[in-house]
């Protein structure tokens, strides 16, 4: 067997079919807000990857962030009213308080 068909079969050998991805696994880790810079950019390859393989499509992705904060609205009502934590209204604070600061922030 010639050298280029052993190193031919060796490749074609080690190839793989793509892996597809963990849909579910992904959706979930979109659902909750990011806690740093990290989780955001983590979050924000997921989105791609989803929305290239086709998996999502942008009203989707609308749509489950709608969805999203409504059911953290009602997480928060549930804690508030069993007195886990206050209540804060964060419909009143500044959108620009809410921003990433940092040296690279937008």
């Amino acid at each position: 067997m010639s050298k280029k068909r052993r190193i031919g079969r060796l490749i074609a050998a080690g190839k793989t079919p793509p892996m597809k991805p963990e849909l579910q696994a992904d959706i979930e880790a979109l659902k909750t807000p990011p806690r740093n810079r990290v989780e955001a950019k983590r979050q924000l390859a997921i989105k791609l990857r989803l929305l290239k393989s086709g998996a999502l499509t942008p009203p989707s992705l609308r749509e489950q962030k709608e969805k999203a904060a409504q059911d953290l609205t009602f997480a928060n009502a549930r804690r508030f009213e069993e007195g886990v934590v206050d209540s804060v209204a964060t419909e009143k604070i500044a959108l620009a308080h809410k921003k990433w600061r940092g040296r690279t922030a937008d």
